[in-house]
């Protein structure tokens, strides 16, 4: 009779460990399912997209456009993850363009071909206005921009800039009624005599200027005792 104990036992045995392993494997596919089912749920993504005007040559934007399109997808999630990574940036195509203003109509086109189920739901702003104008370059005079006071008894003579024109670049409306650029602050506090230092040009890059080859210039103060 010990045998068939032994055999009964056995039979158990593996019986338990069958079990075990449907259990595991159901719980294997129920997890599997419940991620499909949440990778699958409909979400929605907020996309933020670069958008860059491509322009003709020797012409630029003189007005303040926004940097990016925000756009709104939605879709199921594991498909939303995949639209972001490929998402380029937006550059809408003025090179052949004669227009000085402009309008550009923002569509979901602009994002390229969306996998079938994603979609855009919303995108601001609806309008970009493009204002275009002509680069054009001008020597300007280079006015120093001196801080401090020289010593006691001392009086500034003379402020010279060396270059005393530098070439700036930018719209060639504006540049004309430029009439001079400044530099990073010098300072003269308790100066006596003369002083000699290089120092950076600053021109107004938000209005579209740009130094076209010098970036800095020597200034030198000079002061004299006054009588």
């Amino acid at each position: 009779m010990k045998p068939l104990r032994i055999l009964s036992s056995e039979r158990g045995s593996i019986a338990f460990t069958e079990s075990l392993a449907l259990k595991a494997v159901s719980l294997l596919l129920a997890l599997i399912l419940w991620i499909t089912i949440l990778g699958f749920k409909r979400e929605e993504m907020k996309k933020s997209v670069k958008i860059e005007p491509l322009l003709p040559p020797g012409v630029m934007v003189t007005n303040r456009i926004p940097t990016h399109i925000l756009f709104t997808l939605s879709g199921p999630r594991v498909l939303l993850k995949d639209v972001d990574k490929k998402i380029q940036p937006i550059r809408p195509d003025l090179r052949r363009t004669r227009e000085n203003t402009l309008v550009l109509t923002i569509s979901e086109d602009l994002i390229g071909e969306l996998p079938v189920g994603v979609r855009v739901t919303t995108f601001y702003p609806p309008t970009v206005l493009v204002r275009l104008e002509e680069v054009a370059e001008h020597y300007v005079p280079v006015k120093p921009t001196i801080v401090g006071n020289p010593a006691a008894g001392q009086q500034v003579t003379k402020v010279e800039a060396f270059p005393a024109k530098i070439a700036v670049s930018g719209p060639k409306t504006q540049l004309l009624s430029l009439e001079s650029v400044g530099t990073e602050p010098l300072d003269i506090q308790d100066l006596s005599g003369i002083k000699e230092s290089v120092v950076a040009v600053e021109v107004d890059t938000a209005a579209g200027y740009q130094l076209s080859r010098d970036k800095a210039v020597k200034v030198r103060v000079t002061t004299k005792k006054v009588h």
